[in-house]
């Protein structure tokens, strides 16, 4: 069907079509290990660690050491939009909507990008020279919901990001290495909480309030990503709910929880494969009365490449509440 523009005729002075407030995407872009991939699934070989014994004689008999070998699957999953644009109403409006439309139709495949970011950090990994074995995400660190308060479920506060970075090195990241570089990701809303938290001390104050405004982008070590695309998960931060709204692209939130996944990863731990990238045609359809039609294309998928180098840090945001 054909989309019409009944409320933009020309009956007033502004000739700029509005773009209405929307979710935003592609958070991630230049965050994560980013390849192409062929066919529709792709594998990514993994290398354990070995351990160096001591030479304590002269001639030892050469050493057998070991080291594992795994591999890790990536399946890409194709997203389209297709919008036509009526020549009758275009010549009522004083705007051109054909460059607004691929526009919109971009952001909403970037969403799809993110929505695929976020499944293959938090959701199950398929693992296996042949993709027979799985990683389930309950192998991540996780920092307790309830950590910096009196015992109750929380939001956001200082100790959970301490407790986060600290999950990270523990288990042996070394976050000074550019490619483990760590990320946290969270909403709005966990950014304001930061800023209000009375266990932020006054010497962190400055910096939080200049993260919360937007005047910097670090804080106790990481870089901060906001979306309001970070899924629903359980107060255990394990029960992820990966599942968006099939006409907001909003995460679909559990009637019995109001607890968001945030999380840590480090920037080599996630590889995201995208092949095409977004693409747009636009075209006039002979079928379709000769009007302009513009359809984008992209096919994306994520995997998480280990489990330590997640860390789940579900935060409490007071929906049930009606206190966000």
């Amino acid at each position: 069907m054909a989309i019409t523009l009944p409320n933009n005729f020309v009956k007033q002075y502004n000739s700029n079509l509005h773009i209405l407030t929307q979710l935003m995407g592609n958070k991630f872009a230049g965050k994560c290990r980013e390849e192409s991939i062929q066919g529709e699934e792709q594998y990514f070989d993994t290398l354990g660690n070995t351990v160096a014994g001591l030479r304590d004689s002269q001639f030892p008999t050469s050493p057998t050491s070991s080291i594992a070998h795994d591999r890790r699957q990536v399946k890409a999953t194709a997203y389209h939009n297709g919008l036509f644009v009526d020549r009758i109403e275009k010549v009522k409006t004083l705007c051109d909507p054909e460059s607004a439309y691929p526009q919109q139709q971009i952001k909403a495949l970037n969403r799809k990008r993110d929505q695929e970011f976020f499944k293959g950090a938090l959701g199950t990994a398929v693992t296996g020279v042949a993709g027979g074995g799985t990683a389930p995400v309950t192998g991540c660190p996780v920092v307790d919901v309830a950590t910096g308060d009196t015992g109750d479920t929380t939001g956001m506060n200082l100790d959970k990001l301490i407790e986060a970075l600290y999950k990270l090195e523990a288990s042996g990241v070394d976050v000074e290495d550019p490619m483990d570089k760590p990320y946290f990701v969270w909403t709005p809303k966990q950014k304001n909480e930061l800023l209000k938290n009375t266990k932020v001390t006054s010497t962190d104050y400055a910096t939080v309030k200049a993260l919360v405004t937007g005047q910097i982008n670090s804080f106790y070590g990481f870089e901060f990503i906001s979306s309001t695309l970070v899924p629903y998960t359980d107060e255990a931060g394990t029960g992820v709910n990966l599942s968006w709204s099939a006409t907001t692209d909003a995460p679909v939130l559990d009637p019995n929880t109001d607890v968001r996944c945030c999380f840590a990863y480090t920037k080599n731990n996630i590889i995201q494969a995208t092949n095409p990238e977004i693409t747009t045609e636009i075209e006039k359809r002979a079928d379709h009365s000769f009007d302009w039609y513009a359809y984008s294309l992209i096919r994306t998928g994520a995997v998480r490449m280990e489990e330590n180098k997640v860390v789940l840090v579900p935060c409490d945001e007071d929906l049930v509440n009606n206190e966000a």
